[in-house]
């Protein structure tokens, strides 16, 4: 299957038969060439466009956790998806989850410190 975000998306356009990028960029409202940068894993989309896609293409859970994995993934440093990112900031109860378990990832592998 696919590697990078681009071939991710073209995989899953063309499983909704949409097999031209320019249709895909319509229905986006994006132009063209920034469509085509995207497929060529030339640029990166904002959370909206993410968004924007996963409605477009009805993806399930899966399909949306690896586009916004695959997004992360695309900057030269590491960055939480932005799912994930946005769920944390706007969730107490996310974030207090999120401490317990690196508190318990951490006794595991200190050794037990």
């Amino acid at each position: 299957m696919a590697e990078s975000l681009g071939e991710y998306l073209i995989y899953l356009r063309k499983k909704m038969n949409i097999e031209v990028s320019r249709q895909m960029a319509e229905k986006l409202n994006i132009t063209p060439q920034y469509m085509h940068d995207i497929e060529n894993n030339n640029r990166i989309p904002s959370e909206k466009i993410l968004k924007k896609i996963e409605k477009i293409l009805y993806l399930n859970e899966s399909d949306k956790e690896k586009l916004y994995d695959l997004a992360a993934a695309s900057y030269k440093t590491n960055k939480v998806p932005a799912d994930i990112a946005n769920y944390i900031i706007n969730s107490s109860d996310a974030k207090s989850k999120i401490r317990k378990m690196m508190k318990e990832e951490g006794r595991n592998n200190n050794g037990g410190n």
